[in-house]
């Protein structure tokens, strides 16, 4: 797994033999990067299938658990020990009605929408139920994607904006399957490591050192039987192609943005990482994992997690966390907009659970797994739109439950897939219905 930078985040609770075969600091990338690119042609091949259309993925992470009350399913009429202190304000959508800590979110109502059921057992801080389709042998939607969809271009297809998620991952596919990790894109320009060559490595070095790749590629092209030699020469020459590759650089590079644009999405690590997604997507990436990020230096409390122990009652919502929130996903849905990107790419926001009714003694709230809230947006779902309602204290779906499991298999359907004609697509599925309300029609 690539990764650069270094980044924590609390909540409540608490060599390989191909590693071996390094060359500098050249090697491994390169042959990691081709192992996963014949890892992706060999699960790829097979016979032809029609497919519908396969849109990009921006999947947000909202670690600890945002709550639904001063997000998305605000409950003003509810007594105060319910309600709790904000109110909530109109949307440009006429009878949508969001929390008051999100006002840029309101103004742009027509663009996303809100399905506030959804609903599960698992009181945990973990994303992997959330994040990979069976819990019992997880593997990220990203590596399914990847694994099982169509990739051109440069760009790795799954990229991880964002700490290492553990247990998230490419799971039962293998390591060749994990995402490109970068922990923090704000610090102005963004290196990939291995991708630059380093100040000490010119160009005849890095011929030696490809020699060497080659010699010990073509020993495995002689060893190897799983795939063809044309096969796997084609993949190193595209591993080898992405290491020097001036587009890959290019993306990755958050200064070549204006700094007007970048100034919308937030000097912040969450909204540069939503500005880097942009990038990602535009330039060919088919699935980006963001996963939210601790930005506070006084406090290693900066997760979603909410009881108020740490600030008083839930100040760190207001002050902390929906103002980066509301501007970095402002600024993303009407960046996807205006660049023609948001029919093509979905953008799905989300914690591991909801948030207690009623406010605790320490003034926060506490998990909650039976009713959450979660943001949607792009790729043919309706926008404008609010899917199921709570009841009057926003404890339990009053109308249109929506089990995690029919969440998931409407996912990929709204990706491109369906496991109805697509076989391989089933022992990374949950048994779920499909959401006929999400999934376009066109």
């Amino acid at each position: 797994m690539l990764e650069v930078g270094k980044g924590s985040i609390q909540t409540c609770e608490g060599l390989s033999r191909r590693r071996l075969l390094t060359v500098g600091g050249l090697g491994m990338m390169g042959l990691s990067l081709a192992d996963a690119l014949r890892a992706e042609a060999a699960t790829a091949a097979g016979p032809e299938e029609k497919r519908p259309k396969q849109n990009a993925c921006i999947f947000v992470w909202l670690d600890g658990g945002p709550s639904q009350y001063e997000t998305f399913d605000p409950k003003p009429d509810a007594p105060a020990e319910i309600r709790g202190p904000y109110g909530a304000i109109p949307t440009n959508v006429s009878g949508i009605r969001i929390s008051e800590l999100l006002p840029g979110l309101a103004r742009q109502m027509d663009k996303f929408t809100i399905l506030r059921t959804l609903t599960h057992g698992l009181d945990r801080h973990s994303p992997i139920h959330v994040m990979t389709g069976v819990p019992t042998q997880p593997t990220a939607f990203g590596a399914v994607v990847t694994a099982l969809g169509t990739h051109a271009g440069a760009l790795p297809p799954y990229v991880r904006l964002g700490s290492r998620i553990q247990g998230v991952g490419g799971g039962r596919l293998g390591a060749a399957f994990d995402p490109v990790e970068v922990e923090d894109p704000s610090a102005g320009k963004v290196v990939i490591p291995d991708y630059p060559f380093p100040p000490a490595v010119d160009g005849a070095r890095f011929q030696r050192r490809k020699g060497l790749l080659d010699r010990v590629e073509q020993f495995r092209r002689e060893t190897d039987a799983d795939l063809s030699h044309s096969r796997k020469d084609a993949a190193y020459q595209k591993a080898m192609s992405l290491l020097t590759s001036t587009q890959v650089r290019d993306a990755f590079d958050l200064a070549q943005e204006r700094p007007a644009l970048r100034a919308r999405y937030g000097a912040n690590k969450f909204g540069q990482s939503c500005l880097l997604a942009r990038r990602l997507v535009e330039a060919g990436s088919r699935f980006v994992e963001i996963k939210w990020f601790g930005d506070v230096d006084s406090s290693a409390y900066d997760s979603w997690d909410v009881h108020g122990a740490d600030l008083p009652g839930l100040s760190r919502l207001e002050h902390q966390l929906c103002p980066r929130l509301d501007m970095a996903f402002s600024a993303l849905l009407q960046d996807l907009h205006d660049r023609g990107l948001l029919d093509s790419t979905l953008v799905v926001a989300l914690g591991e659970f909801g948030r207690t009714p009623r406010i605790n003694a320490l003034g926060g709230r506490d998990h909650w797994p039976s009713a959450q809230s979660i943001f949607i947006a792009g790729a043919g779902t309706p926008a404008g739109t609010v899917i199921g309602s709570t009841d009057a204290e926003g404890a339990y779906p009053a109308s249109r439950a929506a089990p995690l499991d029919d969440f998931i298999v409407t996912l990929f359907r709204i990706l491109g897939f369906n496991s109805n004609v697509d076989d391989r697509l089933r022992p990374f599925l949950p048994a779920g219905t499909l959401m006929d309300e999400l999934v376009s029609t066109g």
